[in-house]
């Protein structure tokens, strides 16, 4: 599929199972332990940034709110209460700097050039290409992308993302498959076969 292009890589079975936490990890990082905010990071950085860059389409501050989502981990770990998910508690702070962001900054438009210089797009040799694939990404609704970037980029399963942003499996499948079949139909639009 042209979308799997941007990845440029596909999550196995192996780097799924890794992602898995312990909320001992955020008992440990509110205990001081830099190991386990290491151990965290390396086992959710893709995640959080596949979640972010789904909802402001900017991969350069993306990588800023990414670490701002870690910084503010370390800061208030010791104020986590186990619930049994703590990806979720990850996600919902991602979302709260991800809308602090976008309050402040009142989402950027695209400028010429942009695409040339999109890190999301390194895969993509042709600039054409680059075009189309971001027009048809802005196509999908936010949950739509949100969903389709979860599961394609970050490479959660369904029932991961109901789980991790709190919708019913349900929703998670229809807005899955409705972003693939917007993005396969604006794309044989125009005359590209997925």
């Amino acid at each position: 599929m042209f979308f799997f292009a941007i990845t440029g890589s596909v999550t196995t079975p192996v780097q799924l199972r890794q992602r898995i936490l312990d909320e001992a990890l955020i008992i440990r990082i509110g205990r001081g332990d830099i190991q386990a905010l290491t151990q965290l990071y390396e086992s959710t950085e893709l995640t959080i940034y596949a979640y972010i860059l789904s909802i402001i389409q900017n991969p350069a501050d993306t990588v800023d709110i990414v670490q701002e989502t870690y910084l503010y981990v370390r800061r208030s770990a010791h104020l986590y209460i186990p619930t049994g998910n703590p990806l979720a508690w990850l996600l919902s702070i991602a979302r709260n700097l991800t809308n602090d962001y976008l309050r402040i900054n009142k989402r950027f438009h695209l400028k010429a050039g942009d695409l040339e210089t999109d890190p999301i797009f390194d895969n993509i040799p042709v600039i054409a290409d680059k075009i189309i694939l971001k027009h048809a990404l802005g196509t999908l609704r936010a949950e739509e992308r949100q969903v389709l970037f979860l599961h394609a980029v970050a490479g959660l399963r369904h029932r991961e993302i109901a789980a991790n942003i709190s919708i019913p499996i349900s929703s998670v499948l229809t807005r899955f498959n409705r972003a693939v079949n917007k993005l396969k139909k604006h794309l044989s639009v125009l005359g590209v076969s997925l």
